[in-house]
């Protein structure tokens, strides 16, 4: 049995005494009216009538490190394959919405979990000792992480036309890798072991001098801090353009995206020179020493100081509708910045003044510590720069194994080195399982990108008649959750998922 939702509601919302034979209306008090419609208002949220509920829930393979190329549907396939916005079962016009959906990845090989959730989660400070011991831990892969938060998606698709989709994401990612030297300075500040002399100006600065017998730059060698926060608005439409030839369907879908950015950094060291350059809105508070140009001063704490446009695009094949093919490029643009900008000149050559190090062990909820004007670098003034969006190819396949189950992979390609892109090629695989239409579970692996080899998992669950409310809950590695060794802490949720047709 199958009804749309405005039937079932509509059997709730519009019954009233005039509708009820005239013979027993006159004996129906407006109580026992009443008491009918709540019982079948409740019998209706307790009902399950979709028999393809499974097919519209959501899968966990690791957010957007994960293989969903295939396997993602509705707006959980924008920025990932806007060819499967145009995907889905059913013959009537279908709605899904999203309200305040989050994932996030921090991976770390260089600090033990404790350390990591105390600054992430509780803001904890660091003493001199705990600074020290962070500054020896710090290998030479150190902290990377990737977060997105999504206020509003929804898309919409019919039968004929496609699938129409918008998502409002907040992006944001950051990589740190600090030779142990860099580590020990950036954690210590001139109280490092790699600072020869203190002394003390007539104003009351102190100065921490390096050795004569040591270039510093050849102590950083290979060192990188970049960091990105991107606000995304993404138009995207996607629908079948070949159907039904020898069981083979084809779809095609492309995005536009409307880019703001909230702040931008990368900086690399090598043994000549360290170079970059850094743009932050108000919101961090960070001092560039009164030198900003005047033209491109900020109206508001999240004022972006950089625009830009983007685009995606994507094609997937399926076989009969149980073997799938499918290949993507995201994230094509550029942003330009112009607020707030500045480039680093010579940073850290001869000496230190004042710094004594970020007081975070994570390192990116103490920014200010490094990039303030008495923090590790010098600053130069810049007009306005335009930056390569962090392009991303990905090709994968799925296999729909039986009606309940269906496994997938991806390979992901980074195509430039980007802040936000990931350091390595990451490899991607996973299983949904529906062992009854309103539950899925989802399991996974992956490896490389962000991190070594992850386990990710995921649930989700849906409610009300014709599953209309569906909630979910999942990880990128579900081995960090029981080991304290783990580099990797991740959450991903769902909890205002809402699918109508």
């Amino acid at each position: 049995m199958k009804r749309n939702a405005t039937e079932l509601f509509g059997a709730c919302v519009f019954l009233t005494p005039n509708d009820l034979d005239s013979h027993y209306t006159t004996a129906i008090s407006m109580n026992g009216f009443l008491k009918r419609n709540i019982l079948l208002f409740f019998f209706l949220l307790t009902t399950s009538y979709h028999l393809q509920a499974q097919v519209t829930l959501m899968s966990y393979g690791g957010g957007r490190y994960g293989a969903g190329s295939c396997l993602f549907r509705d707006y959980q396939a924008i920025g990932i394959n806007p060819a499967n916005v145009g995907i889905y079962t059913g013959s009537e016009l279908q709605l899904t919405t999203g309200f305040l959906d989050a994932n996030t990845l921090f991976f770390s090989d260089a600090l033990p979990k404790s350390d990591i959730v105390n600054s992430l989660l509780k803001g904890k400070e660091l003493s001199t000792d705990e600074k020290v011991e962070v500054a020896r831990q710090f290998l030479e892969n150190g902290n990377s992480f990737t977060a997105e938060l999504m206020p509003v998606n929804f898309v919409i698709q019919f039968p004929k036309l496609g699938g129409f989709g918008f998502s409002w994401r907040e992006r944001i990612s950051g990589s740190a890798i600090f030779s142990e030297p860099l580590a020990d300075i950036v954690f210590n500040g001139i109280n490092s072991k790699y600072i020869d002399t203190i002394i003390t100006d007539i104003v009351g600065n102190q100065i921490g001098i390096f050795s004569d017998t040591i270039n510093p730059l050849d102590l950083f060698n290979g060192s990188s801090i970049q960091y990105n926060w991107l606000r995304e608005y993404n138009l995207t439409y996607g629908r079948k353009i070949i159907g039904h030839v020898g069981g083979i369907n084809v779809y095609a879908g492309g995005s536009i995206k409307f880019l703001q950015s909230n702040a931008f950094a990368d900086v690399s060291f090598n043994n000549e020179t360290i170079s970059g350059f850094a743009a932050f809105s108000k919101v961090f508070d960070i001092d560039y020493a009164n030198f900003t140009d005047p033209a491109s001063q900020l109206a508001g704490r999240l004022t972006p100081i950089g625009r830009g446009m983007g685009y995606d695009a994507g094609v997937t094949v399926s076989y009969r509708d149980k073997f799938f093919a499918a290949a993507s490029v995201v994230d094509i643009g550029s942003i330009k910045y112009t607020g707030n900008l500045v480039t680093i000149d010579g940073a850290i050559s001869d000496s230190m003044i004042n710094y004594i190090g970020v007081n975070a062990a994570d390192i990116f909820t103490d920014f200010s510590s490094i990039f303030n004007a008495d923090g590790l670098f010098k600053y130069l003034p810049s007009g306005e720069m335009k930056i390569p969006l962090a392009t991303q190819l990905r090709i994968g396949g799925a296999w729909k194994v039986a009606k309940k189950l269906d496994v997938g992979f991806d390979v992901i390609q980074s195509l430039n080195d980007q802040p936000g892109s990931a350091l390595n090629t990451q490899y991607a695989a996973i299983a949904n399982f529906s062992p009854i239409n309103n539950i899925k579970i989802t399991g996974g692996l992956s490896g490389g990108g962000f991190s070594d080899f992850d386990v990710p998992a995921g649930i989700s669950f849906s409610f009300f008649p014709e599953q209309i409310w569906q909630l979910s809950i999942g990880t990128s590695d579900l081995i960090s959750i029981v080991k304290q060794d783990r580099p990797t802490i991740s959450l991903n949720i769902s909890i205002l998922r809402f699918h109508y047709e």
